[in-house]
């Protein structure tokens, strides 16, 4: 009778890490697809801040140049000065735009981290998982050639994974609503 039980036992931890690999497996596949989306916009950002930093350039090149000509040309005084605030404000705008695609790129940069570092997590869940299978399907084997089998180190391990994967899924969320929270 005493087997039975434990038949049963490792019988329904049996099918809890199906269920629980077969969850973290799904989710760490979600995460890694979520993880590249962010680092390709991440270098997107990277890329459109770098054009922004060389019009930025551009533009202090061409308003040391105007400025140059002012102090040679006071004919062109009135016509000079215009550009110079257009030149200015286009400078701003770059500027403006610089700070946002880098205020961007770091939050990006930041949630790629938090995703690779829940789906490392949730690897090492599933990892966790498949070796707990294995010892129960041993220690079932164990069993049924009438061997005595004690399964409280089974139960702590079940135990110590099932809270391993809870804090990896945990994470797996708040990645998740890290990047619900970016902008779009």
């Amino acid at each position: 009778m005493a087997v039975r039980g434990r038949t049963a036992v490792v019988a329904v931890v049996w099918a809890a890490l199906l269920a629980v690999a077969a969850a973290g497996a799904a989710a760490a596949w979600q995460q890694r697809g979520v993880a590249d989306q962010w680092r390709d916009r991440a270098v997107a950002r990277q890329t459109e801040r770098d054009e922004a930093l060389g019009r930025v350039e551009a533009l202090q090149r061409q308003l040391d140049e105007v400025t140059a000509s002012l102090a040679t040309s006071e004919a062109d005084v009135a016509a000079l000065e215009q550009r110079i605030s257009e030149l200015a404000n286009e400078k701003a705008q770059a500027e403006d735009t610089a700070t946002t695609v880098q205020v961007q790129r770091d939050a990006v940069v930041d949630l790629t981290q938090k995703v690779a570092t829940s789906v490392t997590s949730l690897d090492e869940c599933v990892t966790r998982l498949l070796v707990l299978q294995r010892e129960s399907v041993e220690a079932f084997n164990a069993a049924a050639a009438g061997q005595d089998v004690d399964v409280e180190p089974l139960n702590a391990s079940l135990r110590e994974t099932t809270g391993f994967c809870d804090d990896a899924r945990a994470a797996a969320a708040q990645a998740a609503a890290a990047a619900e929270a970016l902008p779009r």
